[in-house]
């Protein structure tokens, strides 16, 4: 699901992955590249955001499973 806020809506993604700085650079630029989307140079900017939003986005899930992973093997140490 998060994912695809990050392709519609990167700062969101970011804001809801726990990154609000970036979600502000973010914002910042999509809105800019929303202003740009006259000229055309706007999709390429919405590009990168959104594949940033989705780096970021697998980064988090990445962490979580690694928490998990190491969480459980400290439980199966100690039993």
């Amino acid at each position: 699901m998060l994912y695809l806020i990050a392709l519609i809506i990167p700062p969101l993604a970011l804001l809801l992955a726990g990154k609000p700085f970036q979600a502000i650079l973010s914002a910042i630029i999509w809105i800019l590249a929303w202003v740009l989307a006259i000229f055309g140079a706007g999709f390429i900017m919405w590009l990168i955001l959104a594949v940033w939003a989705i780096m970021v986005v697998r980064d988090r899930n990445t962490r979580r499973m690694m928490e998990d992973i190491r969480s459980d093997d400290i439980k199966d140490r100690f039993q």
